[in-house]
């Protein structure tokens, strides 16, 4: 059922599997940005992804036994995500490190 679904889906987006992989994975990442009402910098997006993705695979393992594929598949999903959340934190820690000591008296 789920495989049907995923060859579906590659089928009328035209992409790999890889592709679609990615493609999830940035818009769960986006959605739990919005649903949990957090920033790129929160650790809660970025979890949401993966657990969404370790079900995935743990449904695709179920059904058929490739580990090496299951690793590509989770770092395909997993790499803007963690892009975006290594990115946000490190602005972050930037703007919070650059303000300390300054003082805004006229």
């Amino acid at each position: 059922m789920l495989n049907d679904l995923k060859i579906l889906a590659t089928d009328f987006m035209h992409l790999s599997r890889d592709a679609l992989h990615i493609h999830l994975g940035l818009a769960i990442y986006v959605i739990a940005i919005l649903v949990f009402r957090r920033g790129p910098a929160s650790i809660l997006p970025w979890l949401a992804v993966l657990g969404f993705e370790l079900v995935n695979e743990a449904l695709d393992l179920f059904h058929e036994v490739d580990l090496s594929g299951a690793i590509v598949d989770v770092v395909n999903t997993m790499f803007w995500p963690t892009v975006a959340l290594v990115v946000a934190r490190l602005h972050l820690r930037h703007r919070r490190s650059s303000t300390v000591g300054r003082t805004d008296t006229p």
